[in-house]
């Protein structure tokens, strides 16, 4: 008989080139690389000349969970463990280098228990790769008490590293000149390296462009220059060692700043004049240092500000901007914008701004959070902050409060214009039962959204929906006096249809007939009602 359907197949995959065999083996990983033996002997063999090495240590995630009682109840166990997966290593790196392939990926990640006891296999593996011309260098090496491994020196000379990734070493300043010719990328997480040291790798690495430290120690200040071809830096800082950020590099276009305790750091990256991009996020910035910075960058066009708590007053004008994202600065009060060609707009976990001048044509994103018990004047602040957009995508707030206010005469003295338009209006309320009808009313003379989403993130979130869909069903168009010009929500809502609940933010809908029914059976996610609206009343401005 014939060769089989199977057979035939099966031929077709032993037969395929080595080069498209180790292309699929790249998208896959490492264990399923290992599964690629099944499929023929050709494969298993061409495991061999896999040019990826990809190594991680089972028990190195666990550890970092519950290291004291692993390390009382198993450290034999470890040591055991650590052990084979050493030999594994070992005989997996002969057996490639003595293909005499060049490497394209060594990746290890490992837990120690005593770095006397393995630098010198460490320093063999690395050695080895450099040796066959390793390109992308990932190692992540996480010692169980101090000291960290110091990397060997052979390294500064791989003349074809790429891509250099490194967590839990120790830098020392090498005597000679450091050719790394070809390196373009450093990542470089929980290391320890002095100021000069940095500022060597980064200036003799000619052709470096994305530089990214996370959680670093052993230098005072990060002094960067002399490095013309740097495009991408990213800085993670959680100690309160570092004390001063310096950057002169005028190719650099993307800069990203993060800091995860409030000490007040020098900052001065003047002399990145054609930035396009910049993150700031958790640093201790005063007005006046922000629009110092601000006044550097006429190029930018993607700015983020996140979690700067000493901005009070944000004033940003600029032709180039495109996309803004204003997030966690609960100190802010005033904020003026001026970007006529702005193409994103997010404002998100800030209190309202009490006085606010924006020019900022596109989609808004909001999400705002009170900071003292809302009443009549922060429904206004909502309305005249939001009230400039005709673009609102979503307005979400975040209510907690023991007391929630509002008066609709007061409101409508103050602000006779009409309620403005947002297409989704999501809400979180912690509040007493007895003030959900004066937030409702707050909100809904603020906006009428063509979707409104109560966010369930509490059992107790379930009687405001209860509430909620009650108040809607039977609501009263006699409440308003019939001498106002403009009433209330009510008389302006024609229907409201139960949409969906949204389980796990995902978006597919699923209807509802009988919310009252269902609701204690919904995952605590999102009830969205969709509601239509009929303003047709001329409304006076003055």
């Amino acid at each position: 008989m014939g060769d089989t359907v199977e057979d035939n197949e099966i031929d077709r995959i032993s037969e395929l080139p080595p080069f498209i065999v180790h292309h699929i083996m790249s998208h896959l990983s490492a264990k399923e690389v290992v599964n690629t033996s099944i499929l023929s002997k050709r494969w298993q063999y061409l495991q061999r000349s896999f040019p990826i090495l990809d190594f991680e240590e089972a028990y190195t995630y666990f550890m970092e969970i519950s290291y004291p009682i692993f390390f009382r109840r198993r450290r034999g166990r470890f040591r055991t463990s650590i052990e084979r997966f050493i030999e594994y290593v070992d005989a997996s790196l002969l057996r490639f280098c003595e293909l005499k392939f060049s490497m394209q990926k060594f990746k290890l990640l490992i837990s120690l228990l005593d770095i006397k006891e393995s630098s010198c296999v460490l320093d063999k593996w690395i050695g080895l790769a450099v040796e066959i011309g390793i390109k992308e260098l990932d190692f992540d090496v996480r010692m169980l008490r101090d000291p960290v491994y110091t990397l060997p020196g052979i390294v500064f000379s791989a003349k074809s590293l790429t891509t250099l990734k490194l967590a839990g070493f120790k830098l020392e300043q090498p005597l000679d000149t450091i050719r790394l010719r070809s390196l373009k990328s450093l990542t470089l997480n929980y290391v320890c390296i002095s100021e000069l040291m940095l500022q060597k790798l980064t200036s003799e690495c000619v052709l470096l462009e994305e530089l990214s430290m996370s959680d670093c120690w052993g230098s005072k200040c990060v002094h960067v220059f002399e490095a013309y071809k740097l495009k991408i830096i990213s800085i993670s800082v959680s100690s309160n060692e570092l004390e001063s950020i310096k950057i002169v590099v005028p190719s650099l276009q993307e800069l990203l700043l993060k800091s995860s305790n409030p000490q007040r750091r020098q900052i001065d990256v003047d002399g990145c004049t054609n930035m396009n991009t910049l993150e700031l996020e958790g640093f201790t910035i005063i007005d006046r240092e922000f629009h110092h910075l601000m006044s550097k960058f006429s190029a930018l066009e993607n700015l983020k500000v996140v979690w700067c708590q000493s901005l009070e007053r944000l004033a940003i004008s600029s032709d180039r901007l495109k996309n803004l994202s204003i997030v966690t600065c609960s100190d802010l009060k005033a904020i003026t914008i001026d970007t006529p060609n702005l193409v994103s707009f997010v404002y998100a976990s800030n209190p309202v701004p009490i006085s606010s001048t924006m020019k900022a044509p596109c989609p808004w994103k909001v999400d705002l959070k009170n900071k003292d018990d809302p009443d009549t004047q922060w429904y206004l602040d909502i309305k005249e902050f939001i009230g400039v957009s005709n673009q609102i995508e979503d307005l979400t707030l975040h209510v907690t409060s023991e007391r929630v206010s509002f008066n609709l005469d007061e409101f409508r003295i103050s602000s006779p214009s009409a309620p403005c338009e947002v297409a989704n209006l999501c809400l979180e309320i912690n509040a007493p039962t007895s003030d959900y009808e004066a937030f409702l009313d707050g909100i809904l003379n603020v906006c009428h959204p063509r979707t409104l989403s109560v966010l369930k993130a509490q059992e107790n979130h379930n009687n405001f929906v209860e509430w909620l869909h009650e108040e809607m069903m039977n609501r009263d168009v006699n409440c308003c006096n019939s001498s106002r010009e403009v009433k209330c929500w009510r008389h302006y809502l024609k229907d409201f249809k139960i949409g969906c609940f949204v389980p796990g933010g995902g978006q597919k809908c699923f209807h509802i007939d009988n919310l009252i029914d269902v609701l204690p059976k919904i995952p605590m996610e999102t009830v969205r009602l969709h509601l239509d609206w009929c303003f047709t009343v001329a409304v006076e401005n003055s």
